[in-house]
């Protein structure tokens, strides 16, 4: 029997719309961008609140049905953080039931995070979002937010306004949202990164004034770009921009302390007899403060416990990493953020990208839940289950493709230094002899 050359199967392509994008996106893709959208514009037309639809509720739901439905194309990587991080919730979970008392609903609050991370397995180089329409959909929710805040604070309706939620959150999700469309954006990146720069001032949220210098820092501050001392210069015009927020805000506070200097008093107070080790591992899950830290915060009494009244956990602290630290300790941190590094550079992010997005949520965990809410986790699983691999409109940065005769798409010519003696070589190695192949073998 003759042997024949076995033939390698390339996987079938894409289809592709005419701007690059897939023609037809993924159940995930449409359920996630389409319970945002139309929660979007059900927050542009409530004047003088936030949403009148349950918007967190909501996109709660619409998260989780999203993770099911990608969970169908989960990879190796996403199975680690999946096994991982779920086992860490179930020794947690394990200890709660034996030797604890608070109850599922507290213990799910503080723990929020860790199950997140265990979704988020499910977008690990899925490619599940298609880089051209969160283009698209990006400057939709720019233009929404720009609107909604635009009128809110001209009419004096609010002073903080908000599309879903309170603005501490939701701006996160748009500055992760577009750092993560900022190279699909085109010609209008700029235009948009200045509407993006409004909607944060208007807003007078700090969290989000911090958020929006560490995306101009990743976006525009390069040293391979020849005007990177412009952007450097931007920096200070950006961070000018952002104290007017803090002077603004400080204004309307009267000279009054800092609620978040309140909640760190609060939590050094609770861990002043702590030895080393708690410090590394955390609180048993689920330890309450102490009668007379929860006495001294009842104005969030909101926050208290879902089960009894007179007790509070660490969500009353606020601050992401107080509270982590709290419960989770230093190694649970250091456990969360491996992780999400993890899944980041495995499903295609750039180091200085997965460091973007990691530095502007953290920036929030300075006064708000930060990885504990869904805003953020949306970004980051917009992050992990964006498909970098269509084809779609290159940065202008970018070589550019030429077309053949054939209508094949084929990359342009090297114009990198030292291009010319390469192919000068690469020709002189063609006109040699080739080597004497040994004989087929046959069976």
């Amino acid at each position: 029997m003759t042997g024949t050359a076995t033939r390698r199967r390339t996987p079938a392509a894409v289809p592709t719309g005419p701007d690059g994008d897939r023609a037809r996106p993924l159940a995930a893709e449409r359920l996630l961008y389409g319970v945002l959208g139309l929660l979007a514009l059900v927050g542009l037309v409530s004047p003088g609140r936030f949403n009148a639809a349950p918007a967190e509720d909501l996109l709660e739901v619409a998260f989780l049905v999203t993770a099911a439905l990608s969970a169908r194309r989960m990879r190796p990587p996403g199975q680690v953080m999946v096994v991982v991080a779920g086992g860490y919730v179930v020794v947690k979970t394990l200890l709660l039931v034996f030797y604890g008392d608070a109850s599922v609903i507290d213990f799910l609050q503080a723990y929020k995070s860790f199950f997140y991370l265990v979704l988020l397995g499910a977008f690990v180089g899925t490619g599940v979002f298609d880089r051209v329409r969160l283009a698209r959909f990006t400057t939709f929710l720019i233009a929404v937010f720009l609107l909604k805040y635009g009128y809110s604070v001209a009419l004096g309706l609010d002073d903080r306004p908000g599309v879903y939620l309170e603005n501490n959150f939701e701006l996160i999700m748009l500055l992760g949202l577009f750092h993560l469309a900022y190279p699909y954006l085109g010609a209008r990146r700029d235009w948009l990164f200045g509407a993006v720069t409004v909607t944060v001032l208007l807003s007078g949220s700090r969290s989000a004034a911090l958020g929006l210098l560490v995306v101009y820092v990743f976006l525009y501050v390069r040293t391979s770009n020849r005007t990177w001392p412009l952007h450097v210069a931007g920096v200070a015009v950006v961070g000018y921009a952002v104290s007017t927020v803090f002077t603004n805000r400080a204004a309307v506070d009267g000279g009054a302390r800092l609620d978040r200097l309140n909640f760190l008093d609060t939590f050094l107070y609770e861990v002043r007899d702590w030895r080393l080790w708690e410090f590394l591992s955390g609180s048993f899950p689920l330890t309450p403060l102490s009668p007379g830290s929860c006495q001294s915060l009842s104005f969030y009494s909101v926050l208290f416990s879902h089960t009894d009244p007179g007790t509070c956990y660490s969500v009353i602290l606020h601050s992401y990493f107080l509270r982590a630290v709290f419960d989770h300790g230093v190694l649970g941190l250091v456990l969360l953020f491996g992780l999400l590094w993890l899944g980041l550079r495995r499903s295609g992010a750039s180091a200085r990208d997965a460091m973007a997005l990691l530095g502007l949520i953290s920036v929030s965990g300075l006064s708000v839940s930060a990885f504990n809410n869904v805003f953020a986790t949306i970004v980051l699983a917009v992050a992990m289950g964006l498909d970098r691999r269509t084809s779609g409109p290159a940065d202008p940065g970018d070589p550019q493709p030429v077309r053949s005769r054939r209508g094949r798409r084929t990359p342009g010519p090297d114009r990198r230094p030292g291009a010319p003696a390469r192919r000068a070589a690469a020709r002189s190695r063609a006109d040699q002899p080739a080597a004497a192949l040994p004989p087929a073998v046959h069976e």
